[in-house]
């Protein structure tokens, strides 16, 4: 049954105190909403907010980056994913967390992805080589959520490379090197610089070509 805008924005309004959803849970819930773009962050549900024209813009630019190796891509036995890629967090990471205190239960799904063809019917570490995110600015959460909580959450899951798209100086934050649920580096990219995404060299995308006009 579906459930209205008004009864989930009650859901995201609740205390964490109060409720957390399973990843289970959140699946039933966004199954039951299509026409929501939800995400499941730390055991919470998110409702994200419809992006703006330049967020798109820059969103499919990337995608049409990717596209121009894609037999490359295949080859590697992985496939080029939009905002209908979502990654869980496993089982096992979340009881590895949960026996640390801390709560894994997420569901989260970027602007674009470069992941393995298999990852859905599988729980393979990393799920893909290559997540990005471009900043949304309609208020603070979104912007603490893309650059803080989402590179935990792709560092568990030992995903290479996270490129942050940030379009008000048109640069790409850029983390690598996931280790002990953590990014190791963390470097911001302009201009023509080459943005680092391991295993996938043969990119070459440069933040220019992402923010040509």
């Amino acid at each position: 049954m579906a459930t209205s805008v008004e009864e989930l924005k009650a859901i995201v309004g609740r205390s964490p105190q109060t409720k957390r959803y399973t990843i289970a849970a959140f699946i039933e819930i966004a199954e039951a909403n299509p026409d929501q773009w939800l995400e499941l962050i730390r055991g919470e549900i998110v409702v994200v907010s419809q992006p703006d024209k330049k967020h798109q813009k820059h969103a499919t630019r990337i995608n049409g980056l990717f596209a121009r190796h894609y037999q490359q891509i295949s080859a590697l036995g992985c496939q080029i994913g939009g905002t209908s890629c979502y990654f869980e967090v496993t089982e096992e990471l979340r009881e590895q967390a949960w026996a640390a205190g801390e709560e894994m239960q997420s569901d989260v799904c970027p602007d674009a992805s470069i992941s393995f063809q298999d990852y859905w019917d599988t729980d393979r570490i990393p799920p893909a080589l290559l997540v990005v995110e471009v900043l949304s600015f309609s208020n603070r959460e979104n912007l603490e959520r893309d650059t803080i909580t989402k590179p935990e959450i792709y560092a568990a899951l030992e995903i290479p490379a996270y490129w942050i798209v940030d379009r008000r100086d048109e640069s790409v934050m850029v983390y690598t090197k996931p280790s002990g649920g953590m990014y190791a580096v963390c470097a911001k990219f302009t201009g023509d610089q080459v943005l680092p995404a391991p295993g996938l060299e043969f990119l070459q995308i440069t933040p220019s070509q992402i923010f040509e006009q």
